[in-house]
């Protein structure tokens, strides 16, 4: 791989990497966010060093002939792990366009006085497609992603059809009726599950769960209810 000449620009100077630089492929949510492999943080590391050498080697670019040591510190690494041992971007990631698969094109690098960062294009983009709802959405304050597949929840069979007369207007009233029937039954059984896990998790940290502390008096219906009836005339 070789770079181009210096280019002024307003953030710095571009080099263009010749030709461009495909990345291993990786996935990414509904979210924006691109999962990191070890297979993508080697080829970073493998890629990031090459280029380093590659300005090394190009001193007449400079103002005087640049030390590896020097370019070290301003070329940060793309990928590493945390604390934890978990792999992550140091990186700034391109936007993604869904969710799917996708390679990175590495462009180049924009250099400047205080850094040396590159500029990625999303190639070869792959959707895919999976039957999931999700009842909490994607919001940051997410513990964890809660989602349940179709196919863990059986569906009722639905029940035989009156003998009547019908017509186009009452088949349709009928097949929306149905299909509101179904989902609050859907609706209703994932509730219930999830309600079924949280409490087990509940149980497995702070023991049985008692209802009538007072922390909890503000989910009890019946409460609400009886509140409310008292209220009225």
């Amino acid at each position: 791989m070789t770079l181009q000449p210096p280019k002024r620009r307003a953030d710095g100077y571009y080099l263009a990497a010749q030709p461009p630089i495909t990345s291993p492929r990786l996935a990414c949510d509904l979210s924006g966010c691109w999962t990191i492999t070890t297979e993508w943080s080697d080829w970073a590391t493998t890629v990031r060093d090459q280029l380093v050498g590659e300005l090394v080697s190009h001193g007449n670019w400079f103002s005087r002939p640049p030390r590896r040591d020097l370019l070290e510190p301003l070329f940060a690494p793309w990928a590493g792990k945390k604390m934890q041992g978990a792999l992550e971007f140091f990186c700034q990631r391109p936007e993604s366009p869904g969710r799917g698969t996708a390679t990175w094109i590495l462009e180049g690098l924009v250099m400047s006085a205080t850094s040396i960062v590159p500029v990625w294009k999303v190639s070869d983009f792959a959707e895919v497609e999976q039957d999931t709802i999700s009842l909490f959405g994607d919001g940051e304050e997410q513990e964890e992603t809660r989602e349940i597949q179709f196919d863990d929840i059986e569906l009722e069979s639905p029940a035989a059809p009156p003998t009547r007369m019908r017509n186009r207007e009452w088949e349709a009233r009928k097949f929306l009726a149905k299909e509101r029937v179904r989902e609050f039954r859907l609706k209703a059984q994932i509730a219930d599950r999830l309600a079924a896990k949280e409490e087990a998790r509940f149980q497995t940290t702070f023991g049985d769960l008692d209802d009538d502390e007072s922390h909890f008096s503000e989910y009890d219906l019946t409460e609400n209810e009886d509140s409310s009836d008292s209220e009225q005339p």
